[in-house]
């Protein structure tokens, strides 16, 4: 596991360093940058920490960036701030836990093999299961009750972004951000027609209809009432 911690306590908490070395855990130490997190992408990180004492919109749009491009990613703040308001718009950017400083050692090195675990357990199945609905994360399809629904790469793309991240909104500039890869971006407007058409397609092949729109941000992969099954074979 290759992780990033990101600001100046990781140089000053020696103890929590020290510990965090003698796991199998390959470690890289910065200090705050925002442009080293926008790209930390490019450095296949799978847990990415960070000391995130200035919770602004600037490092918000930022996680949430980081994530459309790498939904892998584990991301966990570590911050003095203990309101609710920047915990909640933490968790809305994307980011995987929010831990208080200061923070026990042992405690954040557990959260960090909890976070793991729950990403690898979701990107190691290859079909989700929901409800009627299944999507094939090797293959790129997606069926209703079994039969092949015709999806487009783009409307693809947006279906296993929002079930992958289901329960959490899920702005349009990140989708954009999603589909293009920060290349030339057309008007943001064409989130709405893709999304309008993956939902005719599903719902006409007989899924319910799970996706919600929030009027003016984006949209929510509403959880199932059912049980949500996974297969690997």
């Amino acid at each position: 596991m290759h992780v990033l911690l990101m600001g100046d306590i990781f140089f000053t908490e020696h103890e929590f360093y020290q510990k965090l070395k003698v796991t199998d855990y390959s470690i890289d130490r910065v200090s705050f940058d925002i442009q080293v997190l926008s790209t930390a992408h490019l450095y296949e990180y799978d847990l990415i920490i960070v000391e995130g004492n200035n919770l602004d919109k600037l490092l918000f749009s930022t996680i949430k960036e980081l994530r459309a491009l790498n939904e892998k990613i584990s991301i966990i703040i570590v911050s003095r701030h203990d309101n609710i308001d920047g915990k909640v718009k933490a968790f809305q950017a994307g980011i995987d836990d929010y831990v208080i400083i200061p923070f026990n050692d042992d405690e954040l090195i557990a959260r960090c093999g909890a976070v793991l675990r729950r990403v690898q357990k979701v990107f190691s199945k290859k079909i989700i299961y929901i409800d009627k609905l299944s999507l094939n994360l090797e293959t790129h399809e997606v069926f209703v009750d079994e039969n092949l629904v015709h999806l487009t790469g783009k409307e693809y793309l947006i279906l296993e972004l929002l079930i992958l991240q289901r329960g959490t909104l899920i702005t349009k500039t990140t989708l954009l951000n999603h589909l293009y890869k920060c290349n030339v971006e057309p008007d943001i407007k064409i989130i709405d027609v893709f999304v309008c058409k993956l939902r005719r397609k599903l719902q006409q092949a007989g899924a319910d209809d799970f996706i919600s729109t929030i009027w003016g941000q984006g949209y929510i992969f509403r959880k199932s009432n059912y049980n949500e099954e996974y297969n690997n074979k």
